[in-house]
């Protein structure tokens, strides 16, 4: 049986996601850019699904309705189980296994830039090893593969949100004696920096991708809103 990807997200409810941006974002923009990321990102899920399965793990449960309009019909959906971050990824992967793939990988929603390439080279790595993590500049990670369970690896020590999270988590991989991959690096949009940084970028046409499309009209179109914002990249 062929891999699966699972994509785990918050449901983009105003006020309750992306809270991080709020400093310089209503609710409201922030649940409507965190929709423009689920957007894009089935957009290149459209290039993947003859390659992988396709799951989408989503919170709060009684909210599903807000984005049952924008999810592809291949993607399977099921809610999120668990009290912490750790335990919800362990048991969305462990979810999917059960299935019978011989590999699963999971991602978050917040790095609408990812490659097809990126994602499908995390599945290669996962060929003659037992875990691939794809690392974030802000010392977290955005994917997650294997190929068995060992429930340690989302072991609640590691201070979930923390810059530690790839250090403490590659502990515990090295301390099981697993074989470990890491994917290509990408820092995630949770702040006004990552922003600022995503903003100079496609400025710079960094992002020629053909599936970054709601991300990239939603950001230039608060720009024109933000004069403050604007000062802060051009200086």
């Amino acid at each position: 049986m062929k891999g699966a990807l699972i994509l785990m997200t918050r449901i983009p409810i105003p006020g309750k996601t992306k809270t991080r941006l709020m400093s310089v974002l209503s609710g409201d923009e922030c649940a409507r850019i965190h929709r423009a990321f689920l957007m894009d990102l089935f957009l290149l899920f459209n290039s993947l699904k003859d390659k992988v399965d396709i799951y989408l793990t989503y919170t709060p449960e009684d909210s599903f309705g807000i984005i049952a309009d924008i999810i592809p019909s291949y993607i399977g959906t099921f809610a999120q189980r668990g009290d912490s971050l750790g335990d919800k990824m362990k048991n969305a992967i462990s979810h999917v296994l059960d299935k019978g793939y011989e590999s699963v990988c999971l991602m978050g929603s917040d790095i609408p830039q990812v490659t097809e390439k990126s994602i499908i080279e995390c599945f290669n790595r996962l060929d003659t090893k037992d875990c691939v993590i794809a690392p974030t500049f802000d010392g977290g990670y955005y994917l997650v593969g294997l190929k068995k369970m060992n429930d340690k690896i989302f072991d609640n020590k590691v201070k979930w949100g923390n810059k530690t999270v790839l250090e403490g988590t590659m502990d515990i991989l090295n301390s099981l004696e697993l074989n470990v991959s890491l994917g290509d690096k990408y820092r995630d949009i949770d702040t006004l920096d990552d922003l600022i940084d995503f903003k100079i970028r496609l400025e710079k046409g960094e992002f020629p991708n053909s599936h970054l499309k709601y991300t990239k009209e939603y950001v230039n179109n608060i720009w024109s809103w933000y004069d403050e914002l604007d000062t802060s990249i051009r200086g």
